[in-house]
This record gives C-alpha cells, structure tokens and sequence, in this order.
C-alpha cells in the first residue's frame, strides 16, 4: 500500500493540470453542469422501473437493400464503482436542504432516507462495517482513532477481493484513522489529502480521470465535524451539508465531463447520523443514514422499499463488479435497485454464499 503525505505530491499537481485541461473547474456554489439531465421534479416510489434496453430486447433494426443489419450498441456496463462517505450526514437533511449535486444523484438513482448503520455508530467502526461487510464482532476495530499499535481490520474488505482480481483501487479521506480498514497491500493508493472535502475531492476527481481504477473510496469529514462543533442540524451543520454538496459536485463534474459517469456505480452514503453534539448509536437519529445509488441499470427516482444496511454497502459493490461474496458476510447485495442484472456473474465457487 502506497501512503502518500498529507500535502499533494508532485504526481497529484500533474494530475490535477490534467483533470483542469479535461474537466472545468467547478466553481465554488456551481449547481450541476448543463451536461447532467434536468431535475426531475417528483421523486416519489415507484412500483418498477423499465428494463434498461439490451440487445436482447430492442427492436428489429430495418436492413438496408443488400446490405447487412445495422450493429445494435450494448447498453453501458458497470465498469468500476465508487463510493463517497459523508461523515456524519443525517438524512433528513439531505431529504430537505436544495442540495443539487446530491439531487442529481438520488432523483436519478435509487435512496433510502431509513438506511441504518450499526450499533457501533463511530466513524471507524462504522466504515470497517461499511467497507468490509463484517459487523464490529468480527471486523474488530472497536476503537475510534489512529492508533497504528493495534493493528488492521481482521477480515476481508472489497479492496482485499478487487486487488486479488487485478483490480486497482484507491482510497482518498479526510481522518487518518480510517487506515486501520486497509492493511498494506489491500489498496493501491491511500491519500489523506487535508481534513476537509475540498482537497480530498480535488484529488480523488484528478485521480479517477487520470487512472480510472475499478473501485474507489472517498470520505469527507465536514459534517461530523460541524455536528460535534455546532450541534447535528444547526445553522453551521447545515452550512457545512451544503459545502460537501460542492465537494461532491467536483468529483461528479469531473465524471461526467471526462464520459466516466456512463460506466460508474456511485454509492453515497454516511458512516453515523447525529444529535445534539454526539452520536453514541444508543438513539436511532444517529443509527439512520442516507444510502444513494446511481449509475447503469439502476432504477431512477426509485424509493428502496427493503431495509438497507450499512454493510449491505460492500455486498452491492461486489456484486457490481462480478467479485465473489464470502460466506459469512453480513451485508447482501441490493438487487431491488437494479432494473436488469448489471454484469455477467462468473459461477460462485464452493464454499462461497450463491446470491439468491
């Protein structure tokens, strides 16, 4: 595992020329560029969703006189997944605040504003769930802070299964103690660019242009941060909701310019909730947590009607990306968010839980 130092290298200005050249930058307070769909104005529950058009199911194309059939394009398929960790966001606030950057997600994708984390709503405890499946019991990181002493997670994460099918990965956060999940050698790449969102967004969006990896974590840390400072929905919570909105806006700007979004599952979602200046797990206001999905096959403006986990988080992205989930795994891949299977699964092998 490459670790890099808190301040950009040399590579990551490079790479940020790069991403300037290819993607615009996006100005502080911008809304969603011209080049994502316009809202859509109701995002209620919806029974089903259409089946995404495949070559199976389109019509017959008409065949010029003498010639062949015209080729029928493949509709687009997963190609990598990222997911973006907003540390402490209650989704009540996400559900009420304007919020275009996360509207453009969840209005074009599938949510749940009842999505739960585990009882141990920690910042690292709950992203050791998030990331590997696993509750506190067997992930083992019990504690809440850098301390390199007592080692790495005790089971596998999905960084562990994307590096053993030659996948690169990268992981780019706001709080050091979140290398307790990615022992060395379980991630290409661990950047802590600086504690707040603008930088760590920066240089994710320049990485995720310039090397396309497969799988990709990235955390921000203003919320929590503004929770414990000012109190989970106060007027300086929400001010600090509406610049990691901006946050996101510049990795999904830099998608959606650079043609990525096409082939990219996003998953967005938050390690704990809050109230008051804590987040103990002991009330379920700081248990609930927005989980979003957005990319191929997924249903658009679809309201979950299962319960959504936490650790239902690694499943999914594994079952995206065609990797095997262990047996064992607390978290299950959520199917009823896509409207067509989204890659060719290889056959399960023995000792491996078959998705139902």
């Amino acid at each position: 595992m490459r670790q890099l130092s808190a301040s950009p290298t040399a590579r990551w200005a490079l790479l940020a020329i790069f991403v300037a050249v290819v993607v615009a930058v996006l100005p502080v307070g911008a809304e969603p560029s011209a080049g994502l769909p316009a809202p859509i104005v109701a995002a209620a529950p919806i029974a089903a969703a259409a089946p995404v058009a495949t070559a199976a199911n389109a019509p017959p194309a008409s065949v010029p006189d003498g010639g062949a059939a015209p080729a029928v394009p493949e509709p687009p398929r997963i190609q990598r997944v990222l997911i973006i960790s907003e540390d402490g966001l209650r989704p009540d606030i996400v559900s009420t605040l304007r919020l275009p950057w996360h509207e453009s997600l969840w209005q074009r994708g599938s949510y749940s504003w009842k999505a739960r984390t585990i009882r141990t709503a920690s910042t690292l405890p709950s992203h050791a769930a998030m990331l590997s499946g696993f509750d506190v019991e067997a992930h083992g990181l019990t504690w809440n802070n850098w301390h390199p002493s007592r080692g790495y997670i005790k089971v596998p994460t999905i960084f562990d299964s994307a590096i053993a099918h030659g996948m690169k990965t990268a992981m780019f956060v706001g709080k050091s103690k979140l290398r307790h999940i990615v022992p060395p050698g379980s991630v290409d790449v661990f950047e802590r660019p600086g504690y707040y969102c603008k930088r760590v967004a920066e240089d994710a969006a320049a990485y995720l242009v310039a090397v396309k990896p497969p799988l990709t974590f990235v955390h921000f840390s203003d919320p929590d941060e503004a929770g414990h400072a000012s109190g989970w929905a106060s007027e300086k919570y929400k001010q600090s909701v509406t610049h990691s909105d901006r946050c996101l806006g510049i990795i999904l700007d830099a998608l959606d310019k650079s043609g990525l979004a096409a082939e990219t599952l996003i998953i967005l979602s938050a390690d704990h909730g809050g109230h008051n200046h804590t987040h103990s797990g002991a009330l379920m206001i700081d248990r609930e947590i927005p989980w979003i999905a957005r990319g191929p096959g997924v249903r658009e403006g679809y309201r979950i009607q299962g319960p959504v986990s936490t650790l239902d988080t690694a499943a999914t992205a594994l079952y995206a990306l065609g990797l095997p989930i262990a047996s064992g795994l607390a978290g299950k891949p959520l199917k009823e968010i896509f409207s067509e299977q989204p890659v060719q699964l290889p056959p399960l092998p023995p000792l491996l839980v078959p998705i139902p």
